[in-house]
């Protein structure tokens, strides 16, 4: 016990001391003199699937706006839950970044009703109205410092299993959650979900319909990544050096029949199932229902979970495939639900993997102007 508080205290000081230059790939709050424009440039930092960026600003005035999504990924995600857990990881964003300028926020969530989301559209309706508040009283979050270092860590990971008194500080941190969150570390209940989820990412990588799309939001090299600012790279999967080389080189930098080739896929799997096992604890945010307000809450939860876990100096990334809602998922989801006594409308909406890891490489960002809805 006395080990680990030692460990932790060690964590948080390395965190504080690590570089916190605000990533040179996103647009920066303190670059703006607008509250909304702050608020947006703080929103946009937030983590989302495939980094494709799917929000929407209306900005109603200075201190107020409405937040709608691009449906952009319908193959891997249907009915856009993910795409709207992006949109609660913005709004949480939102407001960790404005309490250090002085701001509370006040959010209305589905204000105009629920509607249906379709595909390669922006929502034909707002996901939420947000205002902001200027207060006295307001302090600043305790996670503001770490907004910067939060990333999602796709590497293989090291060191000691995540011990429990971790996760107890990652809960303090994260602070009250809608969802509930399932912590497993134990390597002999961990391996059939490492199994299931392993299985799940090899039927997403070889259904041609739902690996193109990945290939769509993939950026090669730098030239291409800074142009387009947003999607998914292999330098945010961990590579540099010799081995980006190479992988761009047998890549052909995205060419379709490179990519879909079975010596790709095989790589790919390969590669994702070294960073899998790799794992040394799993956490599963879980709802009790399955609509879009429990989508936006949980995506508020794992914004605070993301930056909590860069405070403690720890790494953390997705395996969400096996919860993902096409035909070809079913069988393993259905599998998988059974696993975690899944119940009624009770839903996992995520699934994390813990870890020891170095920081990546960061994701960029597209300009804050490039999110605002044109009048």
């Amino acid at each position: 016990m006395y080990k680990v508080k030692i460990l932790i205290l060690m964590t948080l000081t390395l965190a504080a001391e690590m570089v916190t230059a605000q990533d040179e790939h996103k647009p920066l709050a303190r670059d703006y003199d607008q509250a909304i424009m702050k608020a947006i440039a703080y929103g946009i930092s937030a983590p989302n699937a495939h980094n494709s960026q799917m929000w929407m600003i209306d900005t109603l005035s200075d201190h107020e706006m409405e937040l709608y999504v691009n449906h952009n990924l319908p193959e891997t995600d249907p009915p856009a839950r993910q795409v709207i857990i992006s949109a609660g990881c913005f709004i949480e964003l939102v407001k960790i970044g404005m309490s250090n300028e002085g701001y509370e926020i006040h959010v209305e969530y589905l204000p105009n009703g629920d509607f249906e989301i379709i595909p390669h559209e922006m929502s034909s309706k707002p996901l939420a109205k947000i205002k902001l508040i200027k207060s006295e009283s307001v302090q600043k979050d305790p996670l503001y410092d770490f907004i910067y270092q939060r990333q999602s860590n796709r590497s293989k990971f090291k060191g000691k299993m995540i011990q429990s008194e971790e996760f107890e500080k990652i809960k303090e941190f994260t602070g009250e959650t809608h969802s509930e969150m399932i912590f497993l570390n134990e390597k002999k209940l961990m391996s059939p979900y490492l199994d299931i989820f392993s299985k799940a990412m090899e039927i997403e990588t070889r259904n041609k319909r739902t690996n193109e799309e990945t290939r769509q939001w993939f950026r090669f090299g730098e030239k291409q990544i800074s142009e387009k600012k947003d999607g998914l790279s292999l330098q945010a999967n961990g590579m540099k050096g010799l081995l980006l080389k190479l992988a761009e080189k047998s890549l052909k930098t995205g060419d379709s029949v490179t990519w879909h080739s079975e010596k790709s896929v095989k790589a790919v799997v390969k590669n994702i199932n070294k960073a899998l096992y790799s794992s040394k604890a799993l956490i599963f945010f879980k709802t009790k229902t399955n609509n879009k307000t429990d989508w936006l809450k949980t995506g508020r939860d794992f914004a605070r979970y993301n930056v909590a876990i860069a405070k403690l100096g720890l790494a953390t990334s997705h395996y969400n495939q096996v919860i993902q809602e096409y035909s070809e998922m079913t069988e393993l989801r259905n599998e998988f639900n059974s696993m975690v006594q899944i119940e009624g409308d009770q839903k996992v909406q995520l699934i994390l993997r813990l870890g020891r890891a170095d920081i990546l490489y960061k994701s960029w960002r597209r300009d804050v102007e490039s999110f605002i809805i044109k009048q």
